[in-house]
């Protein structure tokens, strides 16, 4: 995903557009009526940077980033590695091309960005450093992170392997479910595209929640609109029909990332197509997680079998909700920290750097 630094790096030098102040609330929760013109989003610039651990307001243009090269594609652009040559730190920087993206895809983009900029006190969620708007690109600041889950797991099992011990995995359950409660409960926010992908992972083991495109609102905890994730891991009663749905279809796809990585196997590889999945999902049974298993070579504890498989509860009425997950002996075992997380920590850092340094291709 993240290259090593390149002595020939380019220095970019785009002649910036002039700065607005970005405003501190948007109006796009949900909203798909009305067609956002250039000027709101180039309202996204703040035309200063800053990080959480300075308290300075950088004035920044695009020729004070460096560009080290693409690192991944997220919703509507491509992710670069930059630094910031006034303080020498290292960001993701989305560059979004505002004059390509249709009407839709305007609305995710300032859906994106608002949740993010929301989300600066949020645990667990990648941190936003600021934006600015040059020749017709919106560019998003963001904490950069070493490699998303997906390439990470991938590599541990199939080309290493070995696996992900259960110590990572509820240090990684814990990140997740705290990221998605925060969302819920202090934004009233719906993340809808829960997999590996969207979970990343840095040298120091942290774990975050990133990609806010088709994020949507909560109203009286239940979805306002439909917007499709990631078919694969979508809940029965999203693909069954266009009825409310809420966080508990967020509680499914979290289960099925977690079986594939403690598995290292997705749970529906073996259907001949994607319609054969959504037909399995919806009419089928459940995936399964069972402690003693010949399948995959390895022994899962009754407090992970539990977790996963309750989280995979066709019958949304009874699959449980953030509160009730914390409830769970797997999660309490490991929210209290102490040697097993740090263990954990010390492991997925390895593994992110691994996994960085040896990418097969460029993973968003």
């Amino acid at each position: 995903m993240v290259q090593e630094d390149d002595d020939d790096f380019r220095i970019l030098s785009l002649r910036p557009m002039s700065l607005n102040p970005r405003p501190t609330s948007l109006s796009v929760n949900g909203n798909e009526k009305e067609l956002p013109d250039e000027s709101v989003l180039r309202s996204l610039s703040t035309g200063t940077l800053k990080y959480p651990d300075d308290d300075i307001f950088y004035t920044f243009n695009s020729s004070h980033l460096q560009d080290l090269g693409p690192i991944g594609n997220g919703c509507f652009g491509t992710v670069y590695k930059m630094r910031h040559l006034d303080t020498g730190k290292l960001l993701a920087v989305k560059r979004i091309r505002c004059i390509s993206i249709d009407h839709k895809e305007q609305i995710r983009l300032l859906r994106e960005h608002d949740t993010i900029v929301k989300s600066e006190k949020g645990p667990n969620i990648v941190k936003f450093y600021g934006a600015i708007f040059s020749e017709g690109d919106c560019w998003i600041c963001m904490e950069l992170m070493d490699i998303s889950l997906d390439a990470l797991y991938k590599r541990v099992y199939t080309v290493k392997n070995s696996r992900l011990h259960e110590n990572v995995v509820g240090h990684i359950t814990v990140c997740t479910v705290d990221a998605l409660d925060y969302l819920k409960k202090e934004l009233k926010i719906i993340h809808r595209d829960v997999k590996p992908s969207n979970i990343l992972v840095d040298s120091h083991g942290s774990v975050k929640l990133c990609d806010f495109g088709i994020s949507g609102q909560l109203e009286d905890s239940v979805a306002k609109t439909h917007d499709i994730g990631c078919r694969p891991y979508l809940a029965p009663e999203r693909i069954a029909s266009s009825d409310k749905y809420d966080v508990r279809a967020d509680v499914w796809s979290l289960g099925i990332t977690l079986y594939e990585i403690s598995t290292g196997i997705f749970p529906y590889k073996d259907v001949n197509s994607p319609f054969d999945q959504i037909a399995l999902v919806v009419n089928g049974d459940p995936p399964i997680l069972r402690p003693d298993t010949d399948e995959f070579g390895f022994n899962f504890s009754l407090p992970l079998v539990k977790f996963i498989n309750t989280c995979l509860t066709k019958d949304r009425r009874l699959r449980p909700k953030y509160d009730a997950l914390k409830s769970f002996e797997f999660y309490q075992i490991y929210s209290l920290g102490g040697p097993e997380i740090e263990e954990a920590k010390q492991v997925l850092g390895v593994e992110a750097v691994d996994a960085r340094d040896n990418a097969v291709d460029k993973r968003g």
